[in-house]
């Protein structure tokens, strides 16, 4: 039997004919022409339905913006309607705040404004378990087949879409990239982005979708693999509304974009809360294990791990094997870093002869370690001679890739403009040789470190190099990326 012929990936009846053409009647989501904020608080500036108000004025978002209350008045200059039907005009894209029984009758009430698409942020639906909240999902479902307005969620947090000026949020990033992200999780939507934007990475189009009555997972999907600035596609997912569908969706999409999925609910107690958070029907770990093999996606099992993959993934380019060159500087941290990089299947070969003399040569051997891992303790602040240790071991055809991990809390805040010095050098010497280079940097929390650690965070991301905050972290994630690449080409890297 096929992995797939299980209930969870077959397609209902009643699903056949729901789905319509992504690429056509998605495109006013994230590109309206005007927008329309339903049930934002007039009195309070505080008030969590101010969240889209802010991001979007924060955006400056270059089309009309309308505001709805039943109490009308002013927001910040601009005029709050006190129903839809007072708009002057029509609007393409409404954001929901009402409450959970005011939703059927908003749509009612867009069906006279040329809405072609409305994101309900609300909860109170089918993820309370109560029979009224599925009602009331029902017949947003019910009221969206009828009148062809699409609906986002309930119960999420809509669109992040830097190139149209949308957010819901004021401080991610205004700079559009080559990331998209489909999340059923408006938390874990807003968390990625603030894990990875200091790290470089950029966002095409995020989408939080909620408990998806209508626009599922599958639908963000086909968008995506059909958008010419996503590269790759990272998504979280609870649940699916139809599984044989979404199936082969990764697997069209996977032909000609790397795809990361991260599937919450897996485990007993992780399904029951993914069923009180937004209405998901999990499944088990096993059929998402197989489908992830099968579709040829890579699959991570936390946000920690999608973030440092994505980071691998745009940053580090693929090296010709798994032979690396470990140099830092610490007895002890070298030891720990090898232990993490050899337990996940990447290899710490040693130099040969040849090579530590030659850099025993300028080099003394108290203090340090010439074996790779290369320990460069005592010398470190040497950087003429710390660089030509780096070409030495970039010449040697014995390794595919260079990491340069460090612990910031042993440099003083004065000898930052060294160490800058010095990563701008290894990376010249590894690029020559087309030896990849990567950076782990540990340090401790505290005023101090976090000024040196926040300018050395920067100089990596303007240098495009993947960094990492643990041995751990970049060795798992660099493992996961390279085993994925391999599958992608159906052996082994060629000097692995």
């Amino acid at each position: 039997m096929h992995p797939f012929h299980h209930s969870f990936f077959e397609k209902g009846p009643e699903l056949e004919n729901m789905s319509q053409s992504s690429n056509t009647s998605l495109q006013p989501l994230f590109y309206p022409a005007s927008i329309a904020l339903a049930g934002v608080t007039v009195g309070n500036p505080e008030h969590w339905t101010r969240t889209f108000l802010d991001g979007l004025l924060e955006f400056q978002f270059k089309g009309p913006l309308y505001l709805v209350n039943p109490r009308g008045g002013e927001i910040k200059g601009i005029t709050v309607y006190r129903k839809m039907a007072d708009i002057p005009q029509n609007v393409d894209y409404v954001i929901s705040t009402v409450p959970a029984k005011a939703a059927p009758g908003l749509i009612e009430e867009c069906t006279h404004k040329g809405v072609k698409a409305v994101q309900f942020c609300t909860a109170g639906f089918s993820e309370t378990g109560e029979q009224e909240g599925i009602r009331l999902e029902a017949q947003l479902a019910d009221l969206s087949r009828k009148t062809g307005i699409r609906v986002i969620g309930p119960n999420c947090m809509g669109i992040y879409c830097p190139e149209s000026r949308i957010s819901f949020n004021i401080d991610f990033p205004k700079e559009g990239g080559t990331v998209g992200f489909i999340s059923q999780s408006g938390g874990n939507a807003g968390g990625l982005i603030h894990q990875v934007m200091s790290r470089g990475i950029r966002f095409s189009k995020v989408v939080s979708y909620g408990n998806a009555c209508d626009l599922n997972e599958t639908d963000f999907l086909e968008y995506l693999a059909a958008d010419p600035q996503t590269k790759i596609i990272a998504l979280y997912v609870e649940g699916v509304k139809d599984g044989r569908r979404f199936r082969q969706a990764l697997q069209r999409a996977a032909k000609n974009k790397d795809i990361i999925l991260l599937k919450g609910g897996t485990t007993e107690g992780g399904a029951r809360a993914a069923a009180g958070h937004t209405g998901a029907l999990a499944g088990s770990e096993v059929i998402w294990d197989s489908l992830c093999k099968h579709a040829g996606i890579m699959q991570v099992y936390s946000l920690e791990e999608l973030a440092d993959s994505l980071v691998t993934m745009r940053f580090l380019p693929t090296p010709r094997g798994r032979r690396v060159a470990l140099i830092g500087a610490g007895g002890g941290s070298s030891v720990l870093i090898t232990d993490e990089f050899e337990r996940r299947g990447l290899k710490v070969p040693p130099l040969p002869q040849e090579i530590r003399n030659s850099i025993g040569e300028f080099t003394p051997l108290a203090g340090n370690i010439l074996r790779n891992p290369i320990d460069y303790s005592q010398n470190w602040k040497e950087p003429e001679k710390l660089l030509s240790t780096v070409r030495i071991i970039c010449q040697w055809e014995g390794i595919d890739f260079i990491i340069w991990f460090l612990d910031l809390a042993w440099a003083e805040l004065s000898e930052m403009s060294l160490i800058h010095e010095i990563v701008s050098g290894i990376l010249t010497q590894s690029r020559a040789a087309s030896k990849p280079l990567a950076i782990v940097v540990r340090t401790h929390i505290s005023p101090e470190q976090a000024k040196k650690v926040y300018s050395f965070i920067q100089q990596c991301v303007s240098l495009e190099l993947p960094i990492y905050y643990s041995f751990a972290s970049a060795a798992n994630a660099i493992n996961l990326v390279l085993n994925y690449k391999e599958r992608r080409l159906g052996k082994p890297l060629p000097g692995a």
